[in-house]
């Protein structure tokens, strides 16, 4: 189960950028390194609880950002693709 929770971590940290996504793999992934951890206790699961915690973390951190920019008005899409096509 250490090394599945590590491939989750992995796995993660790469979807991070996607809030929901990352979310659900960390907290998936963390529930399995904890459990393996209480019977183990192993390098393996220790990076697990590692990752699937720093992926957490990134992800919960893109999450507030983004509502920051949406509440403040700093991010707003159209703009945004409206620059994007006026650089084609």
């Amino acid at each position: 189960m250490a090394r599945t929770s590590v491939k989750i971590g992995i796995i993660m940290l790469a979807l991070w950028i996607i809030p929901v996504i990352g979310v659900a793999l960390a907290l998936t992934g963390l529930v399995i390194a904890l459990v393996s951890h209480s019977n183990l206790k192993n390098d393996m699961s220790r990076a697990g609880i590692f990752l699937n915690s720093l992926g957490l973390g990134l992800a919960l951190l893109n999450i507030t950002v983004t509502f920051y920019l949406l509440i403040t008005g700093d991010f707003d899409p159209a703009r945004l693709l409206d620059q994007l096509e006026q650089l084609n």
